[in-house]
C-alpha cells in the first residue's frame, strides 16, 4: 500500500514514536494524552521544547478525538483518515475498523511488551510511512541509550529476586479514597517492560517475565517466590499503597526483602511500554547499585 498521509493516533505511545520519527505533518487526529506524552518524551531524552516549538505547535493544533483508550467515531470519520494507529494489551486500545469507516488493513495495533516489540513496532511504522532510515536510527539510539545507562551497573554473582508491586487496589473508584485494597491477600504485579528493565538493571524478576502483562497475584504465590527485593509503585499518588506499608502487612514480615530491609518505592512507572524507558531504567540501576553496596557494607 502507498504511505498514508492522514494518520489518526489513538495512543500516546504511538504518538511518541511518530514524533521521534519526524512524521508530524501526516497526523490529523490524536488523543488528549498524546501531547503530554510527547512532552514527557522530550524531557526524558533531554531535548529542548524551545528548539522543537514549530513541531509542538502542530501537535497542539491537531484535533483531539478521545482520551486513550477511548475514541470518538464521528470526529474520526470526519477527518477522513487513511490509517489509524492504536496500542494496548488485551482489550485496551483495540478498535474495529468499521466503527471508523476505514478498511481493516488501515488499522494498525501495537502491543508493546518488550524491547524487541518496541523495535519491531518502530520498524513497522517506519516501513508504513516510508521513513525506514529514521526508524533504524531511532532503534540504534534506543540501544545506545540502554547500554549507556546500564554501564555503571554493579556486577553481582547472583542477582536478587525482585517483586514489582504495581498496584494494590482490587476495586477501582474515581475517588481514590473509596478504592478497595487487600494487599495481605492479593496485589497487581507489573508486566510489560518491567521484567526486562529489572533484569537489565541487575535483578531477576519473579511472578512476571518479559512479555507478560500485569496480573493479580495471591500472597501465597509471593510467599513461595521469596523475593529478596520488593519494588513498590503507588499508581501516581494513589493513597492505597501508603495506607498499607509492606512492612506492616500480615505475613509479609517473613519475606527476605522485608527481613533485609530491601523494600524500595519507585517514582517512575517501570511498566510503561514506551520511549520514556531511560527514566525508570536509570532509577532501577541506582536502586540495585545502592542495594548491592549496602549489603557489601553490612558483610564487612
Amino acid at each position: 500500500m502507498n504511505p498514508p498521509h492522514r494518520l489518526v493516533s489513538l495512543s500516546p505511545n504511538v504518538s511518541m514514536m511518530l514524533f521521534a520519527l519526524g512524521v508530524d505533518a501526516e497526523v490529523v487526529g490524536r488523543t488528549a494524552h498524546c501531547l503530554p506524552a510527547i512532552q514527557h518524551y522530550l524531557k526524558v531524552w533531554g531535548r529542548s521544547e524551545h528548539d522543537l516549538e514549530t513541531r509542538l505547535r502542530h501537535w497542539r493544533g491537531i484535533p483531539v478525538v478521545g482520551v486513550w483508550p477511548l475514541a470518538h467515531a464521528e470526529p474520526i470519520k470526519a477527518l477522513q483518515p487513511d490509517a489509524i494507529l492504536t496500542s494496548g494489551s488485551g482489550p485496551f486500545g483495540v478498535h474495529e475498523a468499521e466503527v471508523f469507516g476505514v478498511a481493516a488493513e488501515a488499522m494498525f495495533h501495537f502491543d508493546t511488551r518488550t524491547f524487541h516489540d518496541l523495535d519491531q513496532h518502530i520498524r513497522k511504522i517506519g516501513a508504513l510511512l516510508d521513513v525506514e532510515a529514521a526508524a533504524t536510527a531511532l532503534m540504534q539510539q534506543i540501544a545506545a541509550k540502554r547500554d549507556a545507562i546500564i554501564a555503571p551497573r554493579v556486577s553481582r554473582t547472583t542477582p536478587p529476586t525482585v517483586l514489582f508491586e504495581y498496584c494494590v487496589c482490587t476495586t477501582y473508584d474515581a475517588d481514590p479514597e473509596r478504592r478497595v485494597a487487600e494487599p495481605t491477600r492479593t496485589i497487581l504485579v507489573g508486566g510489560h517492560l518491567a521484567p526486562e528493565l529489572i533484569r537489565l538493571s541487575g535483578g531477576e524478576p519473579v511472578l512476571a517475565q518479559p512479555g507478560d502483562t500485569a496480573r493479580w497475584v495471591a500472597f501465597d504465590e509471593i510467599h513461595q517466590a521469596r523475593p529478596e527485593v520488593v519494588l513498590q509503585y503507588d499508581c501516581h499518588g494513589c493513597p492505597m499503597a501508603r495506607h498499607y506499608p509492606v512492612r506492616t502487612r500480615r505475613g509479609w514480615d517473613n519475606l527476605p526483602a522485608v527481613e533485609r530491609e530491601a523494600v524500595y518505592a519507585v517514582n517512575e512507572n517501570i511498566s510503561d511500554p514506551n520511549l520514556c524507558f531511560p527514566a525508570p531504567l536509570e532509577e532501577l540501576v541506582g536502586i540495585f547499585n545502592h542495594d548491592a553496596r549496602r549489603l557489601d557494607a553490612s558483610a564487612d
